[in-house]
């Protein structure tokens, strides 16, 4: 459930880039009343839940590294939802991190 959370927050992000990119000649309040800022919104408020609630039954030791799948999700969701390019050091960067949850979790 908390790694879950990482990907719900990564969508968010993405609907939010989304918004940004379509509404780039309005200011103020007009830029958030968006239906998908909105929903963007309550993916990020539901996902603090989600963290409060599972951070009741996770180990302390296995939060900050069940926190690190949202870098991965964000990359994916950039690469496959926005057409971002991953260079080299985003690359390297995601392999560090699952290299990192792999040695972690034999230990």
């Amino acid at each position: 459930m908390y790694g879950f959370s990482g990907l719900i927050a990564a969508i968010s992000q993405l609907l939010m880039k989304l918004e940004a990119k379509r509404n780039i000649g309005e200011s103020g309040i007009r830029r958030i009343l968006h239906l998908r800022v909105i929903v963007a919104y309550g993916l990020m408020f539901g996902t603090i839940l989600i963290n409060m609630v599972a951070m009741r039954y996770v180990p302390y030791k296995y939060a900050p590294v069940l926190g690190t799948f949202s870098y991965i999700f964000v990359l994916l969701l950039g690469y496959f939802g926005l057409k971002e390019r991953i260079g080299k050091r985003k690359a390297l960067g995601a392999c560090v991190i699952l290299l990192g949850i792999i040695i972690f979790n034999q230990g």
